[in-house]
């Protein structure tokens, strides 16, 4: 009954993190600023506003729970000095509307980087409460921390595989001879609230309702930290539904190489900083890779004589429902060849009460989709096309 009540205390304290409401304002942020853009480049919104805030937990709480179990059964035992040092980082990389910036790999990297400098040169400063010196870096970090990002990479690649791509938002961009050309714009923040063990004994006699418990000898509190995943990419060379499942896989390799120098570090600790060094260096490269990447060369969503460009589909429309998807190219609508914006509304009007669309895929091959459609009721067929 005691561990129950301490759980329940535990997520209390989740919601006095700073870093929960500064994510949750970003993401408010992110909506707002896609919407504008939006309505500036296509007359009307894709996505609702709130989408990314409604989804901030929503999409990430399997994983979470996956990571509490993997916490606790692993014994993840963090000193509280260094999840405030994470959060600060965590907040920062925010603060700065870089979500690039804001990958989970940094705030956990880079607070054991801090601990190590300060154990190196034995400094010693002040956190808060936290008197933060030679001693504050333990050395169990050395095998912690590596198998913390591991499992962080290889999490925030599920996430970018699963999710990035659902209203990564388009703008338009001219090519190189002029042309209007499609980019796409994945903006996005997740929350996965997770269980960390910390010391009992370090916490400050200032909060003594902070929730403890002992296994053994040993007294520790549970603690229910907001790991903030933050994520931003754009995709040019390829379509979302393709771009974005590579960048993940790619995170997730770097989270398995990881995970083996992590072993590693179990007999050998000063591998522990080797590994965080590749999870940072290795995450930041990866961003700038495939950033340079997608500059440069030809564009997924451009302009094609076979009839209209597709480059994005309102949820709960007709045309979401007939399967039509970005990148495609609708070459008749009720047996009429199209070539533009208006002769696709005009062809719509033929039959008021239902359309046959013929789209070329991306792979160039023909399908036939059909749905019931409304007369006048022009943009209820949900398609917005390349003008």
């Amino acid at each position: 009954m005691d561990i129950v009540i301490e759980i329940g205390k535990g997520f209390g304290r989740l919601f006095m993190n700073p870093l929960l409401y500064i994510a949750i304002i970003c993401c408010l942020a992110i909506g707002h600023r896609r919407v504008q853009n939006e309505r500036k480049w296509f007359n009307r919104q894709i996505h609702w506003g709130m989408y990314e805030t409604v989804f901030l937990l929503k999409q990430g709480w399997r994983m979470a729970l996956i990571f509490t179990i993997i916490s606790l059964l692993l014994g993840f035992v963090l000193p509280p000095v260094y999840l405030v040092l994470v959060a600060i980082i965590m907040i920062i990389g925010l603060v700065s509307f870089y979500y690039h910036l804001a990958s989970a790999v940094y705030g956990f990297g880079f607070a054991f980087v801090i601990l190590w400098f300060t154990y190196v040169y034995d400094g010693s400063w002040t956190l808060g409460p936290w008197q933060v010196d030679a001693l504050s870096m333990h050395q169990h970090l050395f095998m912690t921390v590596p198998f913390l990002l591991a499992i962080v990479l290889i999490i925030e690649g599920q996430l970018i595989k699963k999710y990035a791509a659902w209203n990564a938002s388009p703008r338009y961009q001219k090519t190189d001879r002029g042309l209007k050309a499609v980019t796409y714009l994945a903006k996005r923040i997740w929350i996965l609230p997770v269980f960390f063990l910390i010391p009992g004994s370090v916490i400050p006699d200032a909060l003594p309702f902070w929730p403890r418990f002992n296994i053994g000898s040993e007294t520790f509190s549970l603690v229910l930290f907001p790991v903030v995943f933050g994520f931003q990419q754009r995709a040019r060379k390829e379509l979302p539904a393709t771009f974005y499942p590579k960048f993940g896989a790619t995170v997730q390799l770097l989270g398995a190489l990881v995970f083996i120098e992590a072993l590693i570090a179990i007999f050998i600790p000063i591998v522990g900083l080797a590994a965080v060094v590749l999870a940072v260096i290795g995450r930041m490269l990866i961003s700038i890779l495939y950033s340079i990447s997608e500059r440069k060369g030809a564009f997924a969503v451009t302009p094609n004589k076979k009839g209209v460009v597709v480059v994005a589909v309102l949820p709960g429309s007709p045309a979401e429902a007939m399967g039509i998807q970005k990148g495609e190219v609708i070459r008749r609508v009720n047996g009429i060849p199209i070539h533009s914006e208006d002769e696709l509304y005009e062809a719509l009007q033929i039959n008021a009460a239902h359309c046959r669309i013929e789209v070329l895929d991306t792979n160039d091959e023909v399908r036939i989709r059909q749905h019931v459609v409304f007369r006048d009721d022009h943009f209820r067929i949900g398609l917005i096309v390349l003008k």
